[in-house]
Parts: C-alpha cells; structure tokens; sequence
C-alpha cells in the first residue's frame, strides 16, 4: 500500500484562547523544537511522505525552518478540521507533531488491510500507547478507553474530519493491538495533559524508545552515560 503521514502543526485552533498561536514565531519555535527532537528521527527513517498542515500565515515560516528536511511538504490549511485528502490508493495516518511513531506501524497496516477491507472498516485505530515524561525519562504503557490520536485512513481519507475521541462515531473503525504511538509529555503540550497517576498501567524499559526512533533523554539531575 501506499503510505503518507499527515500532521495539523499550526492550524487555528477552536479554543479561543490559544486560536491565534498557529501566526505567533515564538510559539511556532517552541512546537518547532520537540518535533525536531522525536517526531523528525521517528519518521524521517520510515521513507514516506509527510504532509504538514499550517495557516496561511505560517506556512512560509514553517517551509523556510524545515527547508533541509527531505520527503516533507507544507500545504495551507485554515480550518481546524480542514478538507486534505490523499490519494484513493493511498493510506493516511495522522500523527500529531510531538509524537513518535513505531518502526513497525506501516507493516501492521499492510498486514490489516485484508481483514480491514473484509470488514467493511474505514479506519485502523489503536487504544495502546507509550507515554514519555520528557522530564523525567521515564517511560509508560498506556491504555484508553476511546482511539488515541494514532489512527490511519483508508482510501485517501480526510484524517482530520473528526477528534479521534469520537472516530467510531464517523467510521467504522477496526482497533489493532499494540503500542505502536509514543506521546512526549514536554511542558509545552497543548492537548497532552499527564494523566492521574492510576491510569497509567505499568512502567517500561527506556530501550523501549529504540523502536520510535527516540533516544531517552537523561532525566533532571541524573548523571549522563559519559559521568555514570
């Protein structure tokens, strides 16, 4: 199949409280630096397209600071939830622009696409995710009860129509087993808020972050592997 990653990185946000960030460069700069550090060498490594969302009024500051990044494109969208579409042979996944996405993730698709088709599904979805403190290093299985912001389209479709809370509303929807997302909690987050405590289900290795494409980051205070 034919694979392309699409990520809403400065649209106009509903909330009005935060709708006129996607034009403000500071604001730009600070989405700018944890998508360099895990989305850019999770995806990059996969050779597939990736198509960045951004207003009118900062895509051409976006295109200019990503200007050495190959396979990456910049189209202009307004609207929140937008009207991009692939191609009809063309499966879309969105991926927000602080997150890694597993090595694994377009094999799993291609290995869903017949059971998918059969059953008439529309969209791959995952409930199963990791959880990184950027702070802190460590690193969290999580699990919730509606699709997580992973999710890919079939057919080309439009991966940001709805809030992928609410995707079984609109589709029908086929839920795949594993974590195949990884969240960065950063501080500078927008919608990832670090749940309570009790949700998250255990704690794993940071050589988890190897399959992402993330290096772990040395926790606030701990010595790095050249001091240890």
């Amino acid at each position: 199949m034919r694979h392309v990653i699409v990520t809403r990185f400065s649209v106009p946000r509903l909330d009005p409280a935060t709708a006129r960030l996607h034009a403000d460069r500071q604001w730009l700069d600070g989405r700018l630096a944890p998508f360099r550090s895990y989305y850019v060498p999770s995806v990059q490594r996969l050779r597939v397209p990736v198509v960045l969302l951004c207003s009118s009024q900062s895509a051409e500051y976006v295109s200019q600071r990503l200007a050495d990044l190959k396979r990456f494109s910049i189209v202009v969208q307004d609207g929140w939830y937008g009207g991009w579409r692939g191609a009809p042979d063309q499966v879309v996944t969105r991926l927000d622009s602080d997150d890694a996405l597993h090595e694994d993730w377009f094999r799993r698709l291609d290995d869903a696409a017949a059971e998918a088709a059969a059953a008439g599904a529309a969209v791959l979805c995952t409930r199963d995710f990791l959880r990184l403190d950027g702070r802190t290093g460590r690193v969290h299985a999580f699990r919730r009860r509606e699709p997580s912001p992973l999710a890919a389209f079939l057919h080309g479709g439009n991966p940001f129509a709805h809030d992928h809370k609410v995707l079984e509303r609109h589709y029908r929807t086929q839920f795949l087993a594993g974590a195949y997302l990884l969240q960065v909690v950063h501080g500078g987050n927008l919608a990832n808020r670090p749940p309570a405590w009790w949700r998250f289900h255990r704690r794993v290795p940071p050589a988890r972050l190897a399959a992402f494409g993330v290096t772990p980051p040395v926790a606030a205070g701990a010595p790095s592997a050249a001091e240890a």
